[in-house]
């Protein structure tokens, strides 16, 4: 089917039939009939928790909807779950910072050799696996001896052997883990402070004295609304209050989950919880039948890549909108990153009004990646330090550096310096990136850099060397100063909110170092930097009862919304991979039923089924198969159990599978937008739209016409001088011909860290032209006798050269690939010596000369021009011998492998005649007829050089010196005996007028294989 617009894709406008009751109001409804017909403080005193904060707002304000208008009321307490435990502990959750160097404190007096760099690399998860005990009630006695048992069992061998002290350390810490953790929690408990499970431990433990306390009051009647997976505290303490006939639980489930018989996961917990409790109809979602037994409306939208997403996003909302203005939206992110991304593609005329309940992770914005290239300079660098001191400057790779100093936020900085006339530090950044091409710094010294840098406080702070923490803290600190100048305005808000958050992360960091004795590694700060940023949020401002909500899946616990656009509905992400984040074993966790990934898996089922039980219209938008960044490119194991458990169960359930298609790829540069949706073929493979290869005759290609200023252009080429390589441009691929030759356009100077194959050609082109200089210069042939010595001097004009290609370069020629390629240059030109002993008839070799500059001048009559055109052929001959016979033969080099068949035209075996040969020569593009061409064009600027009317040319490959100089049949020129100058001058006139004709457009070439190396193919979206 062909694309079909986004909105007609969807179902026609109409009235949209009445929205089911949400969970949350009829829990608000139940709440008011139950309590709030009693006592005026019935209410008041009961305490509600909810999964989240988010679903707090959202309670208190069903609770005064549901008031008759006009009745005043006292309102409960509502609290998240997590809040209400941390609460009732009555402690503080310590920062993870401190939390480690404590731990670490404790560590060091078991094992006095452990290193803070690589306590680093498990503190956070040995942390997070005492925390999971304590959430779940562990007997952490009993868990600590299986697990030392079982390390044990892993160690049994090792006890024959005495001396390897490591492997006895590793064993012992195994051994000690349970004396760390009763001292971890004893030191923080008596300083009222706490991690997150022992937090949830401390307040079951206060709720079971204060219910075993006959003395003391009651606790308050608790409401336990709308909570899924339960932590064994949490349970525990619902379980005890319920016991005292204090507590009501009302879970949100739907019996196509929660039946008895279902294989879905997501009521695997719900189950357990039903059946313990005997709990009613009315507290398990009322009983309804909301996903088999109401309509709904759901799309399968599959898109090509992931940054796709976003836009849909944003047409998805506008077209919702547009069609029930009054229904509810949420925007689901199971993978943060698409946060700004969605934001940049919203429409702000179709919605502006919406609410972003999630914050945007520090980690994606740009000054984490700012501080991301500064630590990649420095880790990625070499330091050549003394052997006395083992200290030394830094150097920098290139690219590292590069990158950094094309940062946005720097070159803001730059724009900002360059706003003063006076200011010597104009383009700063610019002069070092110049520099660096222009030297060809491959490895820069940080003294280097900042000498190029004028020493000024920005390059300082990114360059100064570092040695431990203190360094950086200091680079930190200078570059927020730095900074701040430029984001000080309102237009820079949102830069000026990264740069106070990434303030207060150093200042956290600094602070808690500050009485540390030892200092941290440059690797061991970063590690707990980018711990903090990724727990870091920015904060957005907004209505927090808007109609359309952007959010992630765990903060949807509990809320209802009319319309649903889950994003990234990919195995991996949706559920997220099988990763188990411990330092316990799996069959520790399953022996003592703690939390692992099939959990998580059980968790996050839940969230996504619960969420559509009332969702009228479902969009889940998936990336297609193939597309980069999505590891297996398969749909989500959810959307399979739609369309094949839940659809043949639900009459009321329209499914459509559809395809985003987009547009096609623009001429200089590829713009993707979304233009359509398809409707996917049923049990086909999804068709992705090509933009990277468009055939070349599709519309939109790119033709160049040759208007009469194109065409000038083209004479003045002609007439300049062109060589046989630009004709042959010119026939592979017009396209190619202009860009070169008429457009200039040039390759961007790029550091060489290696020779390139041109620059490696060209090292061994001018060793052996150092080799035969001599005997050109006193007019010697060169003998057999001649070889061994220039075999001996081989290796030293080799070197010679390659040190020339690096005079002006930084890169040393010594180390490295260089160091490779000049053994290998070496090799290959010894090899052509020694091959010249072997082969009869190339010996002795008399030089007429080197580097011979050839060329020829043919005039040609141009249709609608007065004057002939003087087209100037012009070439570089490596080597041009003098045959004993008086003839002269142009010789050319080629460092990569001819071989004889390499040299005829295509269809040569099936005995073409002269007019066919003719006609390949003049129009065939392939690499044979290439060097065909070449040679045939030597020949003829050598017959004008030097007004000779014999002569030959041949290739010398040194990949392939066995079969010696290797010619091309040129006979069809001259098959009845013709001249070889004016046939070929008359050919050249066929090229010229073929380059000339205005009725032939400069176009792409149809041969893909031609694209792979050319340095255009990014402006021709090749």
């Amino acid at each position: 089917m062909p694309p079909t617009p986004l909105a007609a894709a969807a179902a026609p406008a109409a009235a949209a039939p009445p929205a089911p009751v949400s969970f949350l109001a009829a829990t608000a409804r139940h709440l008011i009939e139950q309590y709030g017909h009693g006592p005026l403080d019935e209410l008041s005193e009961l305490i509600i928790v909810v999964p989240t904060r988010r679903a707090v707002v959202y309670l208190k304000n069903e609770l005064a909807l549901a008031l008759p208008p006009g009745e005043p009321f006292w309102a409960p307490r509502v609290a998240a779950m997590e809040d209400y435990m941390v609460e009732l502990s009555g402690v503080q959750i310590e920062e993870p910072i401190a939390l480690q160097l404590l731990l670490f404190s404790i560590l060091k007096k078991y094992d006095t050799d452990l290193h803070f760099d690589a306590f680093v690399g498990w503190a956070g998860l040995l942390l997070n696996d005492f925390s999971m005990l304590d959430q779940n009630l562990a007997d952490t006695k009993k868990v600590f001896d299986y697990l030392s048992q079982a390390k044990a069992l892993e160690r049994w061998q090792l006890d024959q052997l005495p001396e390897n002290g490591v492997a006895r350390r590793s064993f012992s810490f195994w051994d000690q883990l349970e004396k760390v953790y009763h001292k971890l929690k004893r030191r923080m408990l008596a300083q009222h402070l706490a991690y997150p499970g022992l937090a949830y431990r401390t307040a079951v433990k206060k709720i079971r004295k204060q219910l075993e306390d006959t003395t003391a009051p009651p606790p308050a009647r608790h409401i336990f609304v709308g909570l899924g997976n339960l932590s064994k505290s949490e349970e525990k303490l619902i379980n005890l209050l319920r016991t005292a006939g204090r507590a009501e639980v009302r879970f949100d489930a739907d019996p196509f989950y929660l039946d008895a018989d279902s294989p879905n996961r997501a009521g695997q917990h719900l189950r357990r919880y039903f059946s313990k409790w005997d709990l009613p109809r009315e507290a398990v979602g009322g009983g309804v039948e909301w996903l088999r037994g109401t309509p709904h409306h759901v799309r399968y939208l599959g898109v090509a890549n992931p940054s796709m997403q976003g836009k849909l996003a944003g047409q998805l909302l506008a077209e919702a909108r547009q069609q029930y203005p009054e229904a509810s939206i949420a925007v689901v992110l199971p993978d943060e990153t698409l946060l700004q991304p969605v934001l940049h593609g919203l429409p702000p005329d179709a919605v502006p009004d919406f609410n972003v309940t999630m914050g945007l992770s520090f980690q994606s914005t740009p000054l984490f990646n700012l501080v991301d290239l500064l630590f990649e300079v420095h880790l990625t660098g070499i330091r050549e330090g003394s052997e006395e001191t083992g200290y030394g400057v830094p150097r920098y790779h290139h690219l590292a550096v590069t990158k950094l100093l094309s940062h946005p936020f720097l070159r803001r900085y730059q724009q900002f310096l360059n706003k003063d006339p006076n200011d010597k530090y104009h383009h700063v950044l610019d002069h070092i990136c110049r520099e660096i091409v222009r030297l060809n710094l491959v490895l820069l010294p940080a003294t280097e850099l900042l000498k190029l840098g004028k020493h000024h406080p920005l390059i300082e702070a990114l360059f100064k060397t570092w040695d431990d923490c203190d360094d950086i803290i200091r680079a930190c600190y200078t570059l927020i100063d730095l900074l701040k100048q430029v984001y000080s305005d309102k237009q820079t808000g949102i830069e000026a909110e990264y740069l106070f958050l990434f303030y207060t992360l150093v200042r956290q960091l600094d602070s808690a170092f500050e009485c540390h004795e030892q200092r941290l590694s440059v690797r061991s700060f970063r590690r707990f930097l980018y711990d903090q940023m990724a727990r870091t949020r920015l904060p957005f401002s907004g209505e927090p009862l808007a109609d359309v909500q952007i959010m992630g899946l765990l903060e949807t616990r509990a809320l209802d919304f009319d319309h649903l656009i889950i994003l990234s509905c990919n195995e991996g992400i949706l559920p997220a991979p099988k990763k188990q984040q411990s330092l316990f074993p799996f069959d520790l966790l399953a022996e003592f039923r703690l939390p692992t990934y099939a959990d998580a898996e059980a968790i996050t089922a839940y969230n996504f089924w619960r969420l559509l039980q009332r969702a009228r219209r479902v969009d889940l938008v998936h990336v297609l198969p193939g597309a980069e960044g999505i590891k297996s490119g398969e749909r989500s194991r959810f959307l399979l159990q739609l369309e094949n458990d839940l659809k043949p169960q639900n009459p009321q359930l329209i499914l459509e599978d559809l395809t985003v298609e987009a547009a096609s790829a623009e001429v200089l540069g590829v713009r993707c937008s979304v233009s359509g949706i398809r409707e996917q073929e049923p049990n086909t493979q999804h068709r992705i739209p090509n933009t990277q290869h468009p055939n070349p005759t599709s519309p939109g290609d790119l033709v160049l016409e040759k208007d009469p200023e194109m065409l000038a252009a083209l004479r003045g080429v002609l007439e300049r001088n062109i060589s046989p390589s630009r004709l042959n441009d010119f026939l592979a691929c017009s396209l190619r011909f202009y860009f070169s030759k008429v457009a200039r356009f040039h390759e961007n100077e790029a550091v060489e860290e290696t020779l390139e194959a041109s620059s490696f050609g060209t090292m061994i082109h001018e060793a052996l032209e150092m080799l035969f200089k001599p005997y050109e210069q006193d007019a010697q042939p060169i003998t057999a006798a001649d070889i061994p010595l220039l075999i001996k001097r081989a290796d030293t004009e080799v070197q010679a050269a390659l040190r020339q290609e690096e005079s002006e370069k930084q890169a040393r020629a010594d180390e490295g690939l260089n160091h490779v390629y000049g053994q290998v240059a070496t090799r290959l030109v010894v090899r052509l010596l020694e091959s010249q002993l072997h082969q009869p008839g190339l010996l002795p070799i008399r030089l007429f000369g080197l580097e011979k500059a050839l060329s020829a001048t043919v005039f040609v009559d141009v249709p609608g021009q007065r004057q002939q055109l003087a087209v100037r052929l012009f070439g570089l001959a490596d080597r041009v011998d003098q045959l004993p016979d008086g003839r002269l033969r142009v010789v050319d080099y080629k460092s990569g492998l001819v071989k004889k068949n390499d040299l005829q035209l295509r269809g040569y075996r099936d005995r073409l005649s002269p007019a066919e040969a003719v006609d390949r020569l003049l129009h065939e593009a392939s690499s044979s007829a290439d060097k065909v061409r070449q040679l045939w064009l030597y020949r003829l600027m050598l017959a004008h050089t030097e007004d000779r009317e014999t002569a030959d040319t041949a290739i010398l490959s040194l990949r392939n010196l066995d079969e010696g100089l290797l010619s091309a049949d040129l006979s069809f020129l001259t098959a009845e005996g013709e001249d070889f100058r004016l046939v070929s001058e008359d050919l050249v006139r066929k090229i010229v007028l073929r380059i000339l004709d205005p009725a032939e457009p400069i176009r792409k070439t149809d041969d893909f294989t031609k694209c792979e190396h050319c340095p255009y193919k990014g402006i021709c979206a090749r």
